[in-house]
């Protein structure tokens, strides 16, 4: 089990590096590969294929409204019991997600996205068998254990993989990647109802069990054409590849050490996360000394680590507004609300649709525009953002009780609430990759999207059993607002400076001074075995402020001997 959650990054060979120049490669074996020499890769040609990998997770929504009908035409009567199956749906995706990370490190993308692909497809046949054949256990086979394991496989390899391409606009590619998913919900929900012939605003919906006999096979070859091409574009990029003057892991690469140095002293033993410090500039004139500034983590160490455990907290606070408003925001117009006419209902279905769409694609925007205007730490401006949505999300829960007998205030209140959490979803991808590294992103992700199935899966049932009156969405919103309030206390404590992450114990600091300091303390055997030493680089000598200890490195005295300025 511990051998399976250490990476061993994988090297390309010369052959697959000099396929990979153009946009079609089919890998047939025996480090032979088949290719169209007639387009050459770009990555934006794989930004695209990912987008379009999101857009058909997204068809995962179409179950919620697809499970009443199916009730009815398996059993002549509404009986909520195929809704089971979307919710397994959803369990499936979040397990496979979790569990993948390290096999897609290891294979590549194109093999986990083909395998993805596989379970989808045969997941949507057995769905289509179970139809004609009226069998729920087919149905949960296919589609709420193939169709979810599936997504979750196609869902990491593709954000894993966006996230090494585009080291210059993280934010702004997982962003895009994220709205296409809710799109693609939008449209496949669209789509389904008019197969279903189930308008989206409508006040009264009955379920008729007609249109349901070929849906899961127009949908699955849709699906697996699409993918099936994005499988051919897929891939990691080469250990040379930089993008204006930068390598994947967004370091300059006039700095960087040597590639074959971190591949076979860092890579081959299971140390995935290397982070590269900043230091005066007396210290940066060789690869050795630089090389000496590395400090490493391993999976396992990103996963144990408290900043991912309290991250995880505040990404289910996150996501709440999605998973309890959108799903009951036609209940809420009609019986809360009191609207009474199609045109109202649907437009403010539309608004909060429309909303969260904004989120996804703004709030990953202004994080890269704090990156690279105004020169903030990746993962702190990434956290800025995350936690001025959370802030955001507290304002709006407080004074949505207030406006319930306001249609039109509730309305703008409810969109600016879905934005805001449409906004710290799709800001996550980004954030988790510059706070573990590029190699862990797709399993660090994998591992917190789990609090977003869950969260379906939780909020699903307790709607269930929802009473839709003023006084229990009142109560409903109060606990939202609580659960958010954690969320946003829990951020407190994501560290994103290197002096904090990397001490040899736990250190939290808050506004320039340390708060708490727990050290560890090394064997007399380690220590004989570890002769490297953290220090704090020294400020110049006209400027001793104590804000200018901003970070840390490495240095090996033995070898490297004593640097100029220090005690």
């Amino acid at each position: 089990m511990c051998e399976y959650w250490t990476l061993i990054v994988p090297t390309k060979s010369p052959a697959e590096t000099m396929a990979e120049c153009w946009l079609v490669v089919v890998p047939l074996g025996n480090d032979f590969y088949a290719r169209l020499d007639c387009i050459t890769f770009n990555r934006w040609w794989l930004c695209l294929a990912c987008c379009l990998v999101h857009f058909c997770c997204g068809s995962i929504y179409t179950f919620s409204i697809l499970a009443d009908n199916l009730d009815v035409y398996f059993y002549g009567q509404v009986t909520k019991k195929c809704i089971r199956v979307w919710l397994t749906a959803y369990l499936c995706m979040g397990v496979s997600a979790a569990l993948v990370g390290p096999a897609l490190e290891r294979r590549g993308p194109r093999t986990g996205l083909a395998y993805g692909t596989a379970l989808v497809f045969l997941g949507h046949l057995l769905s289509q068998f179970a139809v004609i054949h009226r069998h729920y256990g087919l149905l949960m086979v296919g589609y709420g254990i193939c169709v979810g394991l599936g997504f979750g496989v196609i869902l990491i390899a593709s954000i894993s993989t966006i996230q090494k391409w585009f080291p210059d606009m993280r934010g702004l590619t997982s962003g895009v990647c994220v709205l296409f998913f809710g799109i693609g919900s939008g449209i496949f929900i669209k789509m389904a109802t008019l197969m279903l012939d189930q308008p989206i605003g409508a006040i009264h919906i009955m379920a008729k069990g007609v249109g349901v006999e070929y849906f899961f096979l127009r949908i699955g070859l849709f699906l697996v054409v699409v993918l099936s091409l994005c499988t051919l574009v897929l891939r990691t990029p080469p250990a040379s590849y930089t993008v204006n003057g930068r390598d994947i892991h967004n370091v300059p690469t006039q700095r960087a050490p040597n590639q074959s140095l971190i591949q076979d002293e860092y890579l081959n033993v299971g140390m995935t996360f290397v982070n590269y410090t900043v230091v005066q500039h007396e210290l940066q004139g060789t690869e050795g000394y630089y090389f000496q500034q590395v400090k490493a983590m391993s999976l396992l160490q990103c996963i144990a680590s408290t900043d991912f455990i309290c991250l995880y907290v505040a990404f289910a606070a996150n996501v709440t507004p999605i998973l309890v408003l959108l799903p009951e925001i036609r209940r809420i117009a009609t019986d809360i609300l009191l609207l009474t006419t199609d045109e109202q209902v649907f437009s403010f279905f539309l608004y909060s649709f429309v909303g969260n769409l904004i989120g996804r694609l703004v709030s990953p925007l202004i994080s890269d525009i704090l990156v690279h205007i105004f020169y903030l730490n990746p993962a702190y401006a990434r956290k800025i953002v995350f936690v001025a949505l959370l802030c955001l999300q507290l304002i709006v829960l407080a004074l949505l009780p207030y406006n319930i007998g306001n249609s039109k205030t509730f309305q703008w209140l409810a969109s600016t609430l879905t934005s805001a959490s449409g906004g710290g979803l799709a800001i996550m991808p980004s954030f988790i990759t510059d706070m573990f590294g590029v190699y862990n992103s797709g399993t660090m992700y994998g591992i917190i999207w789990t609090s977003f199935s869950l969260g379906a899966v939780i909020s699903s049932f307790l709607l269930s059993q929802f009473v839709f009156t003023v006084e229990g969405l009142s109560n409903q919103l109060h606990w939202m607002l609580i659960l958010v309030a954690v969320g946003t206390f829990a951020m407190l404590f994501v560290r994103t400076n290197s002096i904090d992450r990397f001490f040899f114990g736990y250190q939290f600091t808050l506004f320039s001074k340390v708060i708490v300091q727990v050290p560890f303390q090394l064997s007399e055997t380690d220590s004989d075995e570890i002769d490297l030493s953290t220090i704090t680089p020294t400020p110049k000598l006209n400027d001793l402020s104590p804000n200018q200890f901003q970070d840390f490195m490495l240095w090996d005295a033995e070898t490297d001997g004593k640097a100029s300025g220090l005690p």
